[in-house]
């Protein structure tokens, strides 16, 4: 259960399956794209968290140039998938140890023609891939290999690199410049042979450079070569000419050895086993698989982009999705990850200090798509309208305010799972009493009601813009101002004058006093007598609509239904909302309550975001209803495996993988069907689905780990040697 496989070649899901077999790690990702596809197939080399801006086009991270490509031409014709169907073809993932492989075989006339390739992304190099390439003909023919550099790239709002040069000494080698900051991006190659050819020379042209290598192919023997390419950001020359020298001297068996041992390593905390549902299993797996290729665990200040390594989509931005569907995984498997992902957030202050200058609010308020030091990269307009194609204001940066106190969220439970005190002092006391700080200038108290409110947001259901009182909007807020005073309490119980020093030191005693006084009094939405909560202020007397009703009176396919568009002024949400606050705060609310928001708002959510599913999924979980969570679960597991997710949002491509479904699919697992609660003490309530006899695996918890193993007849949990 540990390969996901496709079999027959079908052009219509090449962009799907880049993204199906994306291999990689947080400093460079390779889409799964087949040696011989160029940038209209959307190959990319992408390289995270290093962003470009040319002109006035979206800020994105850097494609490098690809040193994949490979084609061939049998006697003179070429034989790949884009000109002729193989007469077999496979494509595997292997995710137990992240490496890449194809199976094509063709035929002309009674010729066949079959080509292998194999390829990984080095776990213990830093931006390394290497491979083999093998072809082998059943009769005596001319055999035409072309390999190299192909400095063609697809980009979303470049080209991202100028000043292109290539040369081919001593290796193959491909450089530029980027537009706004000048990082040098490389790319070099060697190519083994393991075969003698008849002709081998250098071919540079205006795609690339290129080794051309012709062989007098004899019936059924195999030609063998192995590929080693590195991918350098501002490196020395030197460096990086003998970093690759040092890769392909060390050989393709032996690093395929190492990588394979660091992988196991990953998946020795991280596996889930399933007794009884392989579909869930290899799912779960491949969703765990995401989770590991984006760990920063050896990247400080390092957080996740909510299409991790797959392209460019939403800008190779962090959204809070990092904090609400990512961090529990790394809580649980790789405290090292989930550190750095604080720490991200901590060297983002500054950048969020500026972003609430900037709208005139004092405090903190987050980058709602954050690149480096905090930038946030959202504009104003982010969607294309599909009939006037002109650009559609929407409302994600300025009146998402939730993102700040979502973070604030992370830190408190960062602190809960690892007891690290100690990165209060690192900076994440300060943020949070900037955010509550942010929190009380945009809020504003009602003197006539005596209550705290928060106009103008945009909750979680982004299809509703500029709403009043979001309730989990309003329900976050409390929560930081709560966390101030914990705080606050927290260091003069040790008798710690850091809370006090900070608080003169930023100026926060007058904010401190309003907490105080308000902290009670943040609106929280009032149960009905039916138990709804309503959305925002308002939310019921919108238009009840059934979702299929609405479906129907689309005109496009990737017409955008928010804003004012055809769900705005409709009960129909984009995901998750109401939901996700009372899971997150489950401590707050019986299980009637939750029960009755589920059935009410589930039919009313389109579930246009891949977040949504595992919030309806781990609450089904909560009201013991498994078999309702089951194909919400599987919705999340399976989103990058079946592709059945929106590629665009009006006009603007969206595709990618989604770590956040990811990540949701695991919490689902963990926290849904396996019960896992985590106090000081730890315990578990199987909600284990008909087809799931059984559930194990480990966490690390307060700093002791644990195997934990449920099924519907008996449950373990039991510490284990770190």
């Amino acid at each position: 259960m540990w390969e996901i496989k496709i079999s027959g070649f079908n052009q219509e899901q090449i962009i799907h399956h880049g993204n199906q077999f994306l291999t990689g790690h947080l400093k460079l990702g390779v889409r799964g794209t087949l040696d011989e596809y160029r940038k209209e197939q959307l190959v990319a080399i992408n390289c995270p968290l290093v962003y470009d801006q040319v002109g006035h086009g979206w800020r994105e991270p850097v494609n490098a140039f690809n040193p994949l490509y490979t084609v061939i031409h049998v006697n003179h014709e070429p034989i790949d998938v884009l000109n002729q169907e193989p007469i077999e073809h496979h494509q595997i993932l292997n995710i137990k140890d992240s490496t890449m492989r194809r199976h094509s075989v063709f035929k002309k006339e009674d010729m066949l023609i079959t080509i292998d390739s194999k390829r990984f992304v080095s776990a213990n190099d830093q931006r390394a891939i290497i491979g083999v390439y093998q072809v082998s003909i059943n009769q005596d023919a001319t055999l035409d290999i072309l390999t190299g550099i192909d400095t063609q790239i697809w980009d979303i709002n470049g080209p991202h690199i100028k000043a292109v040069q290539t040369n081919d000494k001593p290796y193959l080698k491909a450089y530029g410049v980027t537009h706004e900051k000048g990082y040098k991006i490389q790319t070099l190659k060697y190519v083994d042979l393991k075969f003698e050819p008849h002709h081998f020379k250098t071919l540079t042209t205006s795609t690339g450079v290129f080794y051309n290598i012709k062989v007098n192919a004899k019936a059924n023997e195999t030609y063998t070569f192995y590929q080693y390419a590195v991918i350098g950001i501002n490196e020395d020359d030197y460096q990086l000419l003998t970093t690759l020298d040092e890769i392909a001297s060390e050989g393709f068996d032996k690093k395929i050895i190492k990588h394979q041992q660091a992988w196991d390593l990953k998946w020795m905390d991280a596996d889930v086993m399933i007794e009884g549902d392989e579909d869930a299993q290899l799912a779960l797996r491949y969703s765990i698989y995401h989770l590991l290729l984006l760990a920063p665990h050896n990247y400080r200040q390092a957080s996740i982009p909510a299409r991790g390594i797959s392209g460019q989509t939403y800008k190779g931005a962090i959204f809070w999705d990092t904090e609400i569907f990512m961090l529990p995984f790394y809580l649980n498997t790789d405290l090292n990850s989930a550190k750095h992902i604080i720490d991200y957030r901590i060297h983002g202050l500054k950048g969020a200090k500026e972003k609430a200058a900037s709208y005139g609010f004092q405090g903190a308020f987050y980058a709602w798509e954050s690149q480096e030091d905090g930038f946030d990269a959202c504009t104003d307009y982010n969607v294309t309208d599909v009939f006037t194609k002109r650009l559609i204001r929407t409302y994600f940066k300025d009146k998402q305010v939730h993102i700040s106190a979502d973070i604030v969220y992370a830190i408190q439970t960062y602190i809960h799972r690892t007891l690290d005190y100690s990165i209060l002092k690192q900076g994440a006391l300060e943020v949070i009493l900037e955010v509550a700080r942010f929190y009380l200038d945009y809020g504003k108290y009602s003197i006539l009601d005596d209550r705290f409110e928060v106009w103008d947001v945009m909750g979680p259901d982004e299809y509703h813009e500029r709403v009043h009182n979001n309730a989990f909007t309003n329900r976050m807020v409390k929560m930081v101002f709560d966390i101030v005073i914990l705080y606050e309490a927290y260091f003069k119980k040790e008798n710690d004058k850091y809370f006090d020093e900070l608080v003169h030191g930023i100026g926060f005693r007058k904010p401190l006093q309003e907490i105080h006084q308000i902290k009670d009094k943040v609106y929280q939405k009032e149960m009905l007598n039916n138990l709804l909560i309503e959305q925002f202020d308002g939310y019921f007397k919108f238009q009840d609509i059934p979702l299929k009703e609405l479906l129907k009176k689309k005109l496009h396919e990737n017409e955008y239904l928010g804003g004012q568009g055809l769900a705005g002024d409709t009960q129909i949400i984009k995901q998750a909302d109401v939901i996700t606050m009372l899971y997150l705060f489950k401590d707050d609310f019986d299980l009637n309550t939750m029960e009755a928001n589920w059935k009410y708002y589930e039919p009313r959510t389109e579930h246009g975001s891949s977040l949504s599913a595992s919030m309806y999924a781990l609450v089904a979980c909560m009201i013991a209803n498994p078999e309702y969570a089951y194909p919400l679960f599987m919705k999340s597991a399976t989103v990058d495996l079946t592709g059945l997710s929106k590629a665009y949002a009006g006009d603007i491509y969206i595709g990618g993988t989604h770590p956040a479904a990811s990540g949701g699919a695991y919490m689902t697992a963990i926290y849904g069907f396996s019960g896992l609660s985590l106090t000081d003490k730890i315990s578990v309530n199987p909600q284990l689905p008909k087809s799931i006899k059984s559930l194990s695996y480990k966490i690390i918890h307060q700093g002791k780990k644990y195997q934990i193993y449920v099924s519907n007849k008996h449950k373990e949990i039991k510490e284990v040697q770190s």
